[in-house]
């Protein structure tokens, strides 16, 4: 059976649902490139951190992932770089768990992993911080899997997905939907990879990029709100009337 294709991944919101256009679209400007659908998909992330986020304090997400037949602890690193996109800048699977076990379960294991491949992170006992560690956010991926192909060879995917984040604290849950791209990290097909982003940018407006990982997005959306702030009516329609409508800034420059 055919699995998703490992490489560079590229996150978009779906601002619209539209993904019978989107794949229409991608059909004909990608004249030369085969898209078909190969099965559906799904997986679930239970994200753990210290009731005062230790963790992600320091740029660190442990998590429990639940793929195919598979769940395993990982711990990746955040890359907070401006100029780059925000994936993880290193990453490691750790054993195989079942389903019911939790961080806490394999302190020393994950205290020494994490020591070993993130150096002076912590100054405090890194067991004692995976001991405390509880579930703060699971989540949850279903999708539509396609592959993409060029007749040199190129092989990609595009996952067009389902995802709800949960507040694994409070139970609030989002839902949103989003498209991921997969191309080969090869300079073989360098062309081929920025013809297919460039059709995606160009022809798939539905599509939005993002540079967060999945984690920043659980964080931003499950965010409590502030009990205080109240929505400003009145100085919402001040602010649109102080914007120039549609035309009229280039007649101000034409004057000028």
């Amino acid at each position: 059976m055919p699995t998703e294709i490992s490489g560079v991944k590229v996150h978009y919101d779906m601002i619209r649902n539209n993904q019978k256009q989107i794949l229409a679209k991608l059909d004909r400007e990608l004249a030369f490139y085969r898209i078909y659908f190969v099965r559906k998909i799904g997986s679930r992330e239970i994200i753990y951190d210290t009731p005062n986020n230790l963790l992600a304090g320091v740029g660190l997400v442990l998590s429990k992932q639940y793929e195919e037949d598979k769940v395993f602890f990982k711990v990746r690193k955040l890359s907070y770089l401006p100029t780059e996109l925000r994936k993880p800048s290193q990453k490691f699977h750790l054993a195989e768990c079942n389903g019911n076990e939790s961080p806490k379960d394999y302190p020393l294991q994950i205290a020494s992993a994490i020591n070993n491949a993130f150096a002076n992170i912590f100054t405090i006992d890194l067991v004692e911080v995976v001991k405390q560690t509880i579930p703060k956010y699971e989540i949850k991926i279903k999708g539509d899997l396609y592959e993409l192909s060029s007749g040199s060879g190129m092989r990609g995917s595009i996952v067009f997905e389902k995802v709800i984040y949960k507040d694994m604290v409070s139970g609030r849950k989002v839902k949103r939907r989003g498209a991921t791209l997969t191309l080969p990290n090869d300079p073989t097909f360098k062309k081929e990879y920025d013809e297919v982003l460039s059709a995606v940018e160009t022809r798939c407006k539905e599509l939005l990029i993002y540079k967060e990982s999945r984690f920043e997005i659980a964080q931003r959306l499950l965010k409590p709100k502030d009990p205080n702030h109240k929505f400003d009516k009145k100085a919402f329609k001040e602010s649109l009337k102080k914007k120039p409508k549609e035309g009229e800034e280039q007649e101000e420059k034409k004057d000028e």
